[in-house]
């Protein structure tokens, strides 16, 4: 931190090259799920000159590639925990800006992993996407059942809920999808599950979403649409 405090002392603007080297290291920190680093660099990226939204961004990027090389078997659990502890270190340097940025849209999401490994992971880089552009979201972490999640969105008192469900499985969309219709929470809120791999084609009663980007594009219409409808 003695070459941070330094810049701070001299005045001097960064480089760019300097800014780069900054998210640079922060992502380096993060893929080796080294939690004090991680916070040290995230501090560090910001007095560069990065902005929050950079070293969000950053983060996103690493949840991406940690998820995309544990479907591959590159990464056991014991490290997806590691890395999603210096995420969550990661991000609570970035707090005071999400919290200034959530409630802006007045929608509570609850985000969770329904029967998915590395969903916690997931589910935090979501749950933050989603507060930085003014949602109220809560990340309700580990997997749970369908149930469980949307019993658990209920006493929240959700406005939205986004299941996180496997890749290519329709009948754990179906499954929730019949929980959600049967156990009565039809009428307490909307629901967007994220369920990659599907057909286009399939018909099924919810509005689903591929990916995150899609789910946050969809909640964020949805959002929008609500406050423009009459009370």
């Amino acid at each position: 931190m003695t070459e941070v405090l330094n810049l701070r002392s001299s005045h001097r603007q960064p480089t760019l090259t300097e800014k780069e080297d900054a998210l640079r290291d922060l992502t380096g920190a993060l893929l080796a799920g080294k939690s004090d680093e991680a916070k040290q660099r995230a501090h560090a990226a910001l007095a560069r000159g990065n902005n929050e939204r950079e070293i969000l961004d950053v983060v996103l990027e690493v949840v991406s590639i940690i998820s995309d090389l544990q479907e591959l078997g590159g990464y056991d659990q014991a490290k997806i925990a590691s890395v999603e502890t210096a995420v969550n270190t990661g991000l609570q340097v970035l707090e005071e800006w999400l919290v200034k940025s959530e409630g802006k849209l007045g929608v509570k999401v609850t985000v969770g992993p329904v029967g998915l490994k590395a969903g916690a992971l997931s589910a935090l880089a979501l749950s933050a996407s989603l507060r930085s552009i003014g949602f109220r979201s809560t990340n309700l972490g580990k997997t749970q059942t369908a149930l469980d999640l949307l019993r658990n969105s209920e006493e929240l008192d959700s406005d939205l809920v986004i299941p996180m469900l496997p890749g290519n499985d329709v009948e754990q969309l179906r499954s929730f999808a019949e929980a959600y219709e049967r156990g009565g929470f039809k009428n307490k809120f909307e629901v967007i599950p994220i369920a990659p791999g599907l057909s286009e084609n399939l018909q099924v009663s919810l509005v689903i979403a591929r990916n995150s980007e899609e789910a946050i594009s969809k909640a964020t219409q949805w959002a929008l649409k609500k406050a423009r409808s009459p009370h």
